[in-house]
């Protein structure tokens, strides 16, 4: 118990009743669980940044439209292999009648996004950046929290 209570998967309340453990893990242990068990770290989400400001940040914003989509909520629209080839030749998957990718390319008044020399392993460090630092929700001014992806990734 001393282990997972230093380890922060069991939090020991500072009361007068000291005996007693929370078997629920904090937060912080939660999300650093979460992060250890998709293997992100922290030179990952800042090769991601880096890698995104270089070669994306001029047309895509997280939260809104620019040349081309917002890009909060990608890895929840489509799957990182699906990215990754858009990535890198989104002309070809255009081609092949991809559903998703021949939408998005008319909704964009048909811009062809360039094709990226990006290897799969920068791809995935800049959608760990957008995931990590893009916001999912908004309030609107009646109070609803709605998510950014029916906002602007319909």
């Amino acid at each position: 118990m001393l282990l997972l209570t230093m380890m922060g998967v069991l939090e020991v309340p500072l009361t007068e009743d000291a005996g007693a453990v929370s078997t629920s893990p904090s937060p912080v242990a939660l999300a650093d669980s979460a992060a250890s068990a998709q293997g992100i770290t922290n030179p990952e989400i800042a090769a991601g940044d880096a890698l995104f400001k270089s070669n994306c940040a001029q047309c895509h914003a997280a939260d809104e439209v620019v040349v081309g989509p917002a890009l909060a909520g990608i890895s929840r629209r489509r799957p990182e292999k699906w990215v990754v080839a858009w990535v890198k030749n989104s002309s070809k998957l255009v081609a092949s009648g991809d559903e998703y990718a021949v939408k998005i390319f008319n909704q964009y008044q048909k811009q062809q996004m360039p094709s990226f020399q990006l290897t799969d392993e920068e791809i995935r460090q800049i959608l760990l950046y957008i995931d990590d630092n893009a916001p999912v929700s908004n309030t609107t001014s009646t109070g609803k929290t709605v998510s950014l992806q029916a906002v602007y990734c319909q």
